[in-house]
C-alpha cells in the first residue's frame, strides 16, 4: 500500500480486486488517455503553487482541463469511479491509526474536496492499473520485452 499526502493529510492507498480493476477500467476507459496527461501537469502546477512561484493561473488553466476531461465521462461512470477508489483509502488520524475514507457506501468525510477526492482517485487509478497497462505488448516500444512486475 502507498501512503500520499494531500493538503496536509496523509492517506494509505489501497488495492482494488481485480473485478474492481475491471469494471473501473471499463468506465474510465474513455478519458484515461487525456487524463494521465492532465493529472501530470496538475502536479506540476500544484508543486509550483506551494512554492509561491505566482503559478495560479496555470493552476486554474489546468483545472479547468481536468473538468473538461472528467466531464467527458457519464455522471454515473464518474461516479463509480470515484466511489470505487475511495473505497480502498484511508486516511491517517489524529492518534496514529487509519480509518477508511468511504464505508459501507457513504463518505465518511463530508468535508473533504473536490480537489482531494479527484487527487485520491487518480492514485488509485495510478496504482491500480499501472501494470495492467505495463503488461499490454501493443504499448510496448519496438523491441521491448512486456513488462508484468
Amino acid at each position: 500500500m502507498n501512503e500520499v499526502e494531500i493538503q496536509g493529510t496523509v492517506y494509505k492507498i489501497g488495492k482494488l480486486n481485480a473485478f474492481a480493476q475491471m469494471y473501473v477500467l471499463k468506465r474510465a476507459a474513455p478519458v484515461l488517455g487525456k487524463l494521465q496527461g492532465v493529472l501530470g501537469t496538475l502536479q506540476l502546477a500544484l508543486d509550483d503553487a506551494k512554492l509561491g512561484d505566482g503559478k495560479d493561473a496555470k493552476l486554474a488553466e489546468v483545472l479547468g482541463s481536468l473538468g473538461a476531461t472528467i466531464g467527458e465521462l457519464p455522471d454515473e461512470s464518474l461516479e463509480y469511479v470515484c466511489n470505487a477508489a475511495l473505497d480502498v483509502v484511508d486516511m491517517r488520524q489524529a492518534g496514529g491509526g487509519w480509518a477508511p475514507v468511504r464505508s459501507k457506501g457513504q463518505l465518511m468525510y463530508p468535508e473533504m474536496d473536490l480537489l482531494t477526492m479527484l487527487s485520491l482517485t487518480a492514485h488509485v487509478l495510478k496504482d491500480n492499473l499501472t501494470t495492467f497497462f505495463r503488461a499490454l505488448p501493443a504499448l510496448q516500444a519496438p523491441g521491448q520485452e512486456p513488462k508484468t512486475t
